[in-house]
């Protein structure tokens, strides 16, 4: 289950901006850009919150925040603001990449404003539509992803393996794609998990996806256990 927002933002709290800058200090009034907030300024604690301001954040973005089973960092959209990852001209590289661990994510748009979504190759990585995964793991643990809007992208999330404990949790996923010769291509969740641990979507809505809906799909070398 989702705790309350009181027990997320009990620590500090930090701001990004699409105007904001590697050289400022995450105030209200000297806001970070998205990248520097996401690489774990030494600033940036368990327990603390990231807030997102309102706009369009446009790129491609890697997460190494760290936090705890108990005290996660928290990246989340500013209240009555609408934040967006716009991955437009991402050349098939994933929006938002999250490593580190313990770090939710909560209530942001990610999309891919790009129009094109016709590929005249077959296969899963064609190199003439560049819609790069919504949102993919790496290694990682204990990520959340909470009530996000997820569109437009390549596929909507990828969650391997090496993603352990990991829950997405009432998100929006929906149009996430391309057309090509063989078939739609991208699911709107792509999942992979290896026991013990166990990987969990919850109350998520699904629709529109040019591939699959849901798809789990393991192999020897990626395991489909404990999904729930």
């Amino acid at each position: 289950m989702v705790r309350t927002v009181e027990a997320e933002t009990a620590g500090s709290s930090f701001y990004v901006s699409p105007a904001g800058r590697s050289t400022g200090d995450g105030s209200a009034a000297n806001p970070w850009d998205l990248q520097t907030a996401l690489s774990g300024p030494n600033s940036v604690h368990p327990g603390d919150t990231i807030w997102l301001r309102g706009g369009s954040y446009r790129g491609t973005f890697f997460s190494s925040l760290v936090g705890t089973a108990l005290n996660p960092i928290v990246v989340r959209q500013y209240p009555g603001e609408r934040a967006t990852l716009d991955g437009i001209n991402s050349l098939g590289n994933n929006i938002l990449t999250i490593g580190g661990a313990y770090a939710w994510f909560w209530g942001f748009e990610i999309v891919n404003s790009d129009p094109n979504r016709i590929s005249a190759q077959t296969g899963p990585w064609p190199t003439d539509v560049s819609r790069g995964d919504g949102y993919a793991s790496s290694a990682s643990a204990g990520i959340k992803l909470i009530n996000l809007i997820i569109h437009d992208a390549g596929q909507g999330v990828g969650s391997f393996s090496a993603a352990t404990t990991a829950e997405v949790y009432g998100s929006i996923i929906f149009n996430n794609g391309w057309i090509a010769p063989d078939r739609g291509h991208g699911p709107a969740i792509y999942t992979q998990n290896i026991a013990p641990s166990t990987k969990r979507y919850v109350d998520n809505i699904v629709f529109g996806n040019l591939g699959v809906g849901v798809q789990a799909y393991g192999s020897t070398a990626a395991s489909v256990d404990n999904l729930y």
